[in-house]
């Protein structure tokens, strides 16, 4: 008996609800161009395999399918289409002779495919065991896409004090900084006589490429602009190691006070540098999820984030201007507000929208207020 495939366990089930495409991407937010792609395993039409996970995980979930068994299904189907071609070369032939000079163009073609294939191995690797100082080669500009084994906590790191965080080998953080979600995780830990150096890799969203780093037990390292690889950052982040062993790292994160986003600096009257803040207190929403849910954020004008939020995550975010976000079931979230009290954020199995904006102080022209523009 032959196995249901992938998009047709994700049509029927959304049939078998009575819903049409345009229900469920009112309801997740997903667009209907990715739906019908996930229903006929066009996954040509997502920009990577990140992707395409994490719109299957959240189309299962709002068709209370087993995400687990779908994706596990999916990536089945993935390697077997990649087993395909090996199968029909290895395949015995009756006439061997006859086929490759029947196919004579074919094979020259598959000999220079795996000649250039060859010459690119060999290139990585020498660029690999080439380098220098403290930098790893990874630093001169070499691209990795984040692991997929690389499960990220959501934290956040306080305008005036660093923040400790223990990163591990399958687990990294996530945090924001000016309105960036970026994400801090260890590549490898080289171990060392005396002392072992861990390889940290960073990542800005919604890049799936990271910088790479080393750094022993003492050491620090500013982030910056400055740096091809991650020059869409808007401001300096500090990374300390305390401590690094043999499978884990310790670090110390801090936000930059020369050049953070909003501030100007001054000299006071004794010659020293006083940060003075334009404008008023930024708006800041924390999410606290109960239950799995979709999610998306908009943090002033740009994507900050969108996908499926698994239960126990929070999410802390801060706009300078403006803020929206969407919640598939407004049931399964909790939220402050700017120091507010917590409330739940809709009803059940409701999609939830909330925005929030900076205005002027109607009473008071050099203040600002944050006001609600509804749900």
């Amino acid at each position: 008996m032959n196995q249901k495939r992938v998009g047709q366990i994700l049509r029927e089930a959304r049939e078998e609800k009575k819903l049409t495409v345009k229900d469920v991407s009112k309801d997740t937010n997903i667009s209907v161009k990715y739906i019908l792609a996930l229903e006929t395993e066009d996954y040509a039409q997502f920009p990577g395999e990140t992707f395409t996970i994490g719109f299957l995980k959240n189309y299962g979930s709002y068709l209370k399918l087993d995400t687990g068994m779908l994706i596990n299904l999916y990536r089945g189907e993935k390697i077997e289409e990649s087993q395909a071609p090996l199968e029909e070369l290895t395949k015995p032939t009756s006439n061997f002779y006859y086929d490759l000079n029947f196919d004579k163009n074919k094979l020259i073609t598959a000999i220079s495919v795996l000649m250039v294939a060859i010459a690119v191995v060999l290139l990585y690797t020498f660029i690999d065991g080439f380098s220098s100082g403290d930098d790893v080669a990874e630093e001169s500009g070499r691209k990795l896409e984040i692991p997929e084994n690389i499960d990220f906590i959501n934290r956040s790191v306080p305008e005036t004090r660093p923040e400790s965080f223990i990163l591990t080998a399958n687990q990294g953080v996530s945090f924001s900084a000016s309105n960036q979600q970026c994400k801090l995780f260890i590549s490898s830990v080289e171990q060392g006589s005396d002392t072992n150096t861990a390889v940290l890799a960073f990542n800005v969203y919604p890049e799936l490429t990271v910088y790479k780093f080393r750094l022993s037990e003492g050491q620090e390292k500013v982030l910056s602009y400055s740096i091809p690889e991650i020059s869409s950052l808007r401001r300096s982040i500090r990374i300390s190691a305390q401590s690094v062993t043999g499978s884990s790292a310790k670090v110390l994160v801090s936000l930059s006070e020369e050049e953070r986003q909003g501030t100007t600096v001054q000299q006071n009257p004794q010659g020293e540098d006083s940060t003075k803040t334009l404008g008023d207190v930024p708006i800041q929403v924390t999410l606290f999820f109960s239950k799995p849910s979709y999610a998306e954020f908009i943090i002033d004008g740009q994507m900050g984030f969108r996908g499926l939020v698994q239960s126990g995550e929070n999410k802390a975010l801060e706009a300078k201007d403006r803020l929206e976000i969407k919640v598939g079931d407004g049931s399964a979230v909790e939220m402050i507000q700017n120091g507010k009290q917590k409330v739940v954020l809709g009803r059940p199995g409701k999609l939830v929208k909330k925005v929030y904006i900076k205005t002027p102080n109607p009473y008071d022209s050099t203040q600002f207020i944050i006001k609600e523009l509804g749900e």
